[in-house]
């Protein structure tokens, strides 16, 4: 989904975005619906967009790897202003500071939604993800999942090099 820049009036406009073929339907599972919106605000040659996008994650568990279900609301604002970029004019680096990291330039007059949307969607995944706080996860040995039962293996503990710094803890209680 495109818009012209030319085309968002001053005072704004609000897209709902009913169209889902910008989910990365190979790369994230989902369930139920997808709600995404954008507002977009023109000021002269900078457009700040601002929205969310609601949806049911299905992620697995890095422990236990059993898929479970996690509510996901992603809020984000950006800013995009027209680069202009003259040709005549050298390329330099330049460093930006913390607001401007959310700034995108724009070679042409038209913001792509979809690029957008699945953008903020790949930043907001979880880096890690747990079932629950508690999960046991995998036996090392025979590879039961340790929250359905326990499958009776005898676990050694193992030597840490961390070992000695549990002792200090104990040490100072």
């Amino acid at each position: 989904m495109q818009i012209q820049v030319a085309e968002i009036p001053e005072e704004g406009m609000q897209v709902d975005v009913d169209d889902v073929s910008w989910f990365p339907g190979r790369e994230v599972s989902r369930k139920g619906d997808l709600r995404a919106s954008v507002h977009l605000t023109r000021s002269g040659e900078r457009i700040l967009a601002s929205g969310s996008i609601s949806l049911i994650l299905v992620l697995a568990c890095d422990r236990c790897l059993q898929e479970f279900a996690e509510p996901k609301k992603i809020d984000f604002q950006l800013v995009f202003e027209l680069s202009g970029e003259d040709p005549a004019l050298e390329q330099k680096e330049y460093e930006c500071d913390q607001g401007e990291m959310d700034t995108v330039f724009l070679e042409k007059p038209v913001i792509d939604l979809s690029a957008v949307l699945y953008q903020q969607l790949i930043l907001a995944l979880p880096q890690s993800s747990l079932c629950r706080e508690e999960c046991l996860g995998l036996c090392r040995i025979c590879g039961q999942n340790l929250n359905l039962e326990d499958c009776g293996c005898v676990r050694e503990e193992t030597s840490s090099p961390f070992k000695g710094l549990g002792q200090l803890l104990k040490d100072k209680k």
